[in-house]
């Protein structure tokens, strides 16, 4: 009964071992990027980079006050291989934040995402490439 039981457990081991080494080969084509960067007056910034299932880029950028003010106006520059896509002024919630979500084609990119607080001259620069 025991030598049952060992070599019926035997191709499941197999199994499981095939399929746990195959999970790094899909990371490797699915490239994550988690960024997080202190500001010049102490906020947190962060960027997000993943490839979607269609193979295009998701870029969130978002910027995270030490103070959790309501309404303070960012102006944000966010440009991929050099290209601006993104170049407004964004507000801050209620929690004192704020964040943008923007698609990008499936090349690789070169990221500099940039905020400034137009009220205190606080800069957040993130520099990536993916």
């Amino acid at each position: 009964m025991r030598t049952r039981l060992a070599l019926s457990t035997v191709p499941m081991a197999i199994a499981i071992t095939a399929s746990a080494l195959a999970l790094p080969a899909a990371a490797a084509a699915s490239p994550r990027l988690n960024k997080n960067v202190t500001c010049t007056k102490g906020s947190l910034a962060n960027l997000q980079v993943q490839r979607e299932d269609t193979g295009r880029l998701s870029l969130d950028f978002g910027v995270d006050m030490t103070r959790h003010v309501a309404g303070v106006a960012w102006r944000v520059r966010v440009t991929d291989n050099r290209s601006v896509i993104v170049n407004s002024t964004l507000r801050t919630g209620r929690d004192g934040s704020f964040s943008i979500t923007r698609t990008l084609p499936a090349a690789t990119s070169h990221i500099v995402a940039v905020a400034t607080n137009t009220a205190s001259r606080e800069v957040c620069r993130i520099v990536a490439t993916v």
